[in-house]
C-alpha cells in the first residue's frame, strides 16, 4: 500500500516498540485528543485527493428499533415467536453483545412493523462505507441490485452507482416502484439502560435477519469496476455472512474471479470485511475462498474471539489470520482501540486506524454520518493493548486509542464507518 501519512499528523515513531514476547509492556503516554484534533483538519484534504473506492457486495434497507422502546416485543408470550426473539435479544444485550442473528420467523417483519416504532436507513457494509466516503466528498462506486425507490432514497446523493453507459451519482437514478427485498431489523440498546430488570453493560446493536440475503447482483457495477480498477484506491468485499449456504460456493467463485481481475488491473488494496457468521466454520470457508485476490482483512474483536478463542494477545491472532489468508494486513476494531498488523508502513496504518476511529466516533456522537469538525465531546481515551507503532516478528504493528463514548447516540454502522476511514487513507495514490 502506498505511504500516505500526512506530515502534520503527530509522529509516533519515537515510541518504543514492544518486543514480540512482551506486547503488554508499559507504554509512553500519548496525547490522543491532540492527535485526533490534528486529523480533523486533514480529513478534507484526504477526501479531495482520494481515488474511487469500489464498494461491494452488500446493500439493503435497515429498519432501526430501540430496545428501550420495544415493550410489545419484551412483553410477548415466551412461547410465541416474538417472545422467543425477545429472549435471544435480551440474552445478548444483558452480556453487552451485539452482532447478527438469523431469525426463523417469516412473519417477523410484518409483526415488528405493526407493533414497534421503526425508522428506515441504509444498510450493508459496502453501501454504508460508500455513504461515509461520499459524505466526506470522496468518490465511490457501489453495488446496487435492488433499485427500488425505497432503497435508492437511503443513499447520499453523491454515492456513485453504475448504469449501462457508466457511473453516475445515485441522485440521477430514478428508483422503481417495487418495494424491493426485505429490510434488516436492527435493535439498538444503550449502556446503563435497564431492560428486562437488568442494567445493560454496553451500548451496541443486534442485526436481525429474517431471510438469507444473496450478494448484490449488479452486472453494470461489475463491468465498470473492471474498467476502473487500475485507477481505484481500494475495493470492499462484504456480505458473505448473509448468503444462503447452498449459494456460498458459487458466490465465492464469482467474486474471487472479479477480485482477481481487479488485482490484475493494478488494484492492490482489496479488503474483505468479515462480518458476524452464525457458524464460524463458514467464516473460515469465506476467508479460504478469497485467499489470493484479497489483500486485507477486517473484523471486530468479538469476531476474532469467535474465530480464535484461545485468549492469546490480539496481535498474535491477527498475524495468524494474515498468514493463513496471505494478506498484507489485518485490522481489528473494538470500542476503545483499533489495531492492525501490516507488511507495509506502520505510520500510514496508524493514520488509517485513527481516521476510521474518528469517523466511527463522530457517527456515534451525532447518531448519523457526519464530517468531523472536532473530537467528539466527552470522548475518553484508554491505552491500546500495545504501543502505537511496533513490530511482531516479521510484521509491523500499529494501534490507537479510539475516541470512545460510553453512551453513544447510535451504534449502527460504526464498523462500516471505521472501514471507510481506513480505506480513505490506505487507498491514496
Amino acid at each position: 500500500m502506498p505511504e500516505s501519512r500526512d506530515p502534520d499528523l503527530p509522529d509516533h515513531t519515537g515510541v518504543a516498540a514492544a518486543p514480540a514476547h512482551d506486547l503488554r509492556a508499559p507504554q509512553a503516554p500519548v496525547d490522543w485528543h491532540s492527535a485526533y484534533a490534528g486529523l480533523v483538519r486533514q480529513l478534507p484534504g484526504l477526501a479531495a485527493r482520494a481515488p474511487v473506492t469500489l464498494c461491494g457486495f452488500s446493500t439493503c434497507v435497515d429498519a432501526y428499533i430501540r430496545l428501550e422502546e420495544a415493550r410489545p416485543l419484551l412483553e410477548a408470550d415466551p412461547a410465541r415467536p416474538a417472545g422467543r426473539l425477545a429472549r435471544q435479544v435480551l440474552e445478548r444485550a444483558w452480556r453487552g453483545v451485539g452482532g447478527e442473528i438469523h431469525v426463523d420467523w417469516p412473519e417477523g417483519p410484518a409483526w415488528l412493523d405493526a407493533n414497534l416504532p421503526t425508522r428506515l436507513g441504509l444498510g450493508g457494509t459496502g453501501a454504508q462505507a460508500a455513504q461515509v466516503l461520499a459524505t466526506l466528498g470522496a468518490p465511490t462506486l457501489v453495488t446496487v441490485g435492488d433499485r427500488s425507490a425505497r432503497q435508492l432514497e437511503r443513499f447520499h446523493p453523491k454515492v456513485g452507482v453504475a448504469l449501462a453507459e457508466g457511473p453516475v451519482p445515485v441522485a440521477a437514478v430514478a428508483g422503481g416502484p417495487i418495494p424491493g427485498k426485505p429490510a434488516h431489523y436492527i435493535i439498538e440498546f444503550a449502556a446503563d439502560s435497564e431492560v428486562g430488570g437488568r442494567a445493560l453493560p454496553r451500548s451496541s446493536r443486534i442485526i436481525c435477519r429474517f431471510a438469507d440475503d444473496p450478494l448484490e447482483h449488479d452486472p453494470w457495477f461489475e463491468a465498470h469496476s473492471r474498467r476502473l480498477a487500475g485507477q481505484a484506491g481500494a475495493a470492499i468485499l462484504s456480505g458473505y455472512n448473509e448468503v444462503p449456504p447452498d449459494q456460498l460456493a458459487a458466490a465465492l467463485a464469482h467474486t474471487n474471479e472479479l477480485a482477481a481481475a481487479w488485482r490484475a488491473a493494478g488494484l492492490r488494496l482489496i479488503h474483505l470485511e468479515l462480518g458476524d457468521f452464525p457458524d464460524m466454520a463458514t467464516a473460515w470457508q469465506v476467508m479460504d475462498g478469497l485467499r489470493g485476490p484479497a489483500s486485507s482483512l477486517g473484523l471486530s474483536l468479538s469476531e476474532l474471539d469467535a474465530l480464535l478463542p484461545d485468549g492469546r494477545p490480539v496481535p498474535e491472532r491477527a498475524v495468524e489470520l494474515a498468514e493463513r489468508m496471505a494478506v498484507d494486513r489485518v485490522a481489528v476494531h473494538y470500542d476503545t482501540y483499533a489495531l492492525a498488523v501490516t507488511r507495509d508502513d506502520p505510520q500510514a496504518e496508524l493514520q488509517a486506524l485513527m481516521a476510521g476511529s474518528l469517523l466511527a466516533s463522530t457517527r456515534a456522537w451525532h447518531g448519523e454520518v457526519r464530517v468531523p469538525d472536532q473530537v467528539p465531546r466527552g470522548a475518553m481515551f484508554q491505552p491500546p493493548p500495545c504501543p502505537p507503532v511496533g513490530t511482531l516478528g516479521r510484521w509491523n504493528l500499529a494501534a490507537c486509542a479510539t475516541p470512545w463514548l460510553r453512551r453513544p447516540a447510535a451504534t449502527i454502522g460504526l464498523g462500516d464507518s471505521f472501514l471507510a476511514g481506513t480505506l480513505l487513507v490506505l487507498g491514496q495514490t
